[in-house]
């Protein structure tokens, strides 16, 4: 069997249920395509388990096409749909949090630090630093507790993922068809989360990011920096000058971390493809 397939539908039994992917057909297919020219399967069964795929919709349909091929004989690590499942932002976005949480607040202490005669205190410097932090962790919990309590299922979110959906290859177009009347006549939450019940979490999520987005990190990067440094060589004092230089420093300390964030993502999504060629 494929690495991977069958063991994650054994271990995770409602993964067998979900809809399977034009891509994931195309995986299976290319493992099907080794399995024939190593003489693992004759030309009649090669026909045969094509037919099979082109009319599998979920992953134990297809898990079962490939259940007497060995383990490891692509190198695929598993149907796209039953692997882990990974936010293709997940690496951004921890950069992001990143940055909320340790690094604006940093910034923040430095410019709410008393100004004066002489450098603040330890003390003065402790307290504005935890008070600083305090505040932003606090409303950083309170967005995300309120955010999760707002998330409803409503109809134009679950058409939407319908439409992913279908897009993707994991309807075909009557049952979208049906799935979007249902859905526009869906009374309760119960009715429209039965809807997307057999479709993957995340299948619906933005696009990807790119190595287009890792790139426009890195020119953000580089205006911050060279904006800061125009504004140090020319020792501006006037107070545009020294709100513009803590914009840039700022901008420069948190773009970094999120572009690196962009860089693993859309590294990974490259790899993510390569898998399915």
């Amino acid at each position: 069997m494929l690495a991977g397939l069958d063991d994650e539908a054994a271990a995770t039994p409602d993964h067998g249920r979900l809809r399977s992917s034009h891509a994931d057909r195309q995986q299976v297919i290319g493992a099907l395509k080794v399995a024939f020219v190593e003489g693992r399967l004759t030309e009649d069964e090669f026909d045969a388990r094509l037919g099979q795929v082109h009319a599998s919709r979920t992953y134990a349909e297809l898990a079962e096409v490939t259940a007497d091929l060995p383990t490891g004989l692509t190198g695929l690590t598993g149907l796209t749909g039953l692997q882990a499942t990974r936010d293709p932002w997940r690496a951004t976005k921890l950069a992001c949090m990143t940055g909320y949480a340790i690094l604006l607040p940093g910034i923040v202490t430095l410019i709410a630090l008393p100004g004066g005669r002489g450098n603040p205190t330890m003390r003065v410097v402790i307290t504005t630093a935890a008070v600083t932090y305090l505040l932003f962790w606090l409303v950083g919990v309170t967005v995300m507790v309120c955010s999760r309590q707002e998330k409803r299922f409503d109809r134009v979110q679950v058409i939407g993922t319908l439409k992913a959906a279908f897009g993707q290859g994991r309807l075909t177009e009557d049952e979208f068809d049906a799935r979007a009347g249902q859905a526009s006549a869906a009374q309760t939450r119960a009715d429209l989360a039965a809807l997307i019940a057999d479709i993957p979490a995340g299948s619906a999520a933005t696009r990807p990011p790119t190595a287009k987005d890792a790139r426009i990190g890195v020119l953000v990067i580089l205006i911050a920096a060279s904006v800061l440094g125009v504004l140090v060589l020319c020792q501006l004092d006037n107070i545009l000058a020294v709100m513009a230089a803590f914009v840039a420093a700022a901008t420069l300390v948190v773009a970094s971390p999120i572009t690196v964030g962009l860089m693993f993502d859309a590294r990974h999504q490259k790899r993510s493809r390569g898998q399915l060629r």
